[in-house]
């Protein structure tokens, strides 16, 4: 097994979700995004495994939430675009701005990461995202590029 989610290959990730949630203030609804491996979408109670807060946070529980697949290969790009921000030092920052939650499915359980980004590397998160998504994934570029807009006008 991977010593971190960011670290898993993509046999790892044929089972494998993540959840983007916006933390901060908003004055219109931003809505999560989940992306998962095709064929696997996990419920929002495998994202609760691996939070901090072992409940929803507010915009998960939003009519606003969009979901896309990906490929196994597609996600562990994804991954590893994100893996040198995610492991820095200063992640968060002072304000937490984003969750970045995955998770997996192995031997009959749950296992994944949280992550919380701050404001000063919200705009490099997305981008790395965006990225690393195959050309023909429009549904999932649409997506996050939508709320990247709303989280960094």
């Amino acid at each position: 097994m991977a010593e971190s989610i960011l670290d898993a290959a993509a046999e790892q990730l044929t089972s494998a979700g993540a959840k983007i949630t916006y933390l901060g203030e908003q004055t219109k609804p931003i809505g999560t995004v989940i992306f998962y491996s095709r064929g696997h979408e996990p419920a929002m109670e495998d994202f609760l495994r691996v939070q901090r807060m072992h409940r929803p946070y507010t915009n998960d529980r939003s009519p606003y939430t969009s979901h896309f697949a990906v490929e196994a290969e597609e996600f562990r790009r994804m991954l590893s675009a994100l893996k040198p921000l995610l492991t820095g030092a200063d992640v968060a920052g002072t304000h937490e701005l984003l969750s970045f939650s995955v998770v997996r499915t192995t031997g009959g359980r749950t296992v994944g990461q949280e992550f919380h980004i701050g404001a000063q590397l919200a705009r490099e998160f997305y981008a790395a995202l965006i990225d690393a998504l195959n050309k023909d994934n429009p549904v999932g570029r649409a997506i996050l590029e939508k709320q990247f807009s709303a989280v960094c006008p």
